[in-house]
């Protein structure tokens, strides 16, 4: 069963970032928590075929490329990471590589502000559960006026979004260390990168589980999306591996 982040995670992220949630928000985080438990094969029994779904909107890297688009005002969300696949996300889309011969590739992209799911603190803030083959995206999860949320399963293999209705997260551990646990990691990490000009950009996850010496990153120089680095801290050999995402 692959990794899937859970909501419940996301009440270390927004102490983090200084957000803020109505009482109907933080009421409905409560009932998400009080199901995050799931047996993950229960889940799996109700993940909806991705081919029933529409192909979606991609996220137009290009034009902010272009425009020289920053990172934005609050951290990237790295979702999942193993030696052949990250996925993570932020105001500009959710991103999901894969490691090839030549380096990390573009996988797949999506549009997540055509889906009204680019926020990224607050009320309006996005719960986005992303693992190594899908992602489960809900938009505006914790609005006072959003009874109903409805949540996206975007399957990256086949290209496909749908609407799941009953949709609930399944308990991630290593999203938990990664916003709970990391600390010592992220100094480690922090201290490492200086002098490269870049400064890490989400948080740390452990890319061969929790204990397996090998953590995931993002870093960028000057703030600038297009400078975007995956980093690889080795606790072991105390050094951080930099590779490109996309071609810079």
């Amino acid at each position: 069963m692959e990794p899937i982040c859970v909501a419940v995670f996301c009440l270390g992220l927004f102490a983090v970032c200084g957000c803020s949630l109505s009482a109907t928000g933080r009421e409905r985080l409560r009932r998400r928590r009080k199901g995050a438990g799931e047996e993950p094969e229960k889940s799996l029994k109700r993940e909806m075929d991705g081919r029933t779904g529409t192909e979606p909107a991609a996220a137009d890297l290009k034009k902010l490329f272009a425009a020289g688009a920053k990172m934005g005002e609050n951290p990237l969300e790295f979702d999942y990471g193993d030696e052949r696949r990250i996925v993570f996300h932020g105001y500009f889309g959710l991103v999901v590589c894969d490691r090839t011969e030549e380096g990390w590739r573009l996988f797949r992209t999506l549009d997540l502000k055509a889906l009204g799911a680019d926020a990224m603190e607050g009320d309006a803030y996005a719960v986005i559960d992303a693992g190594r083959e899908r992602a489960y995206i809900t938009p505006s999860y914790f609005a006072p006026d959003n009874e109903n949320p409805v949540t996206y399963c975007f399957d990256y293999e086949e290209n496909r979004i749908g609407e799941r209705w009953d949709y609930q997260s399944v308990r991630n551990d290593l999203l938990s260390w990664s916003y709970v646990q990391a600390m010592a990691v992220q100094e480690e990490a922090d201290r490492l990168l200086k002098g490269t000009g870049l400064t890490r950009s989400s948080n740390v996850f452990p890319v061969r589980g929790i204990g397996g010496g090998e953590y995931g990153f993002l870093a960028a120089e000057n703030g600038e999306l297009r400078s975007l680095r995956y980093c690889v801290y080795r606790e072991e050999e105390k050094n951080v591996e930099l590779s490109a995402l996309f071609g810079g």
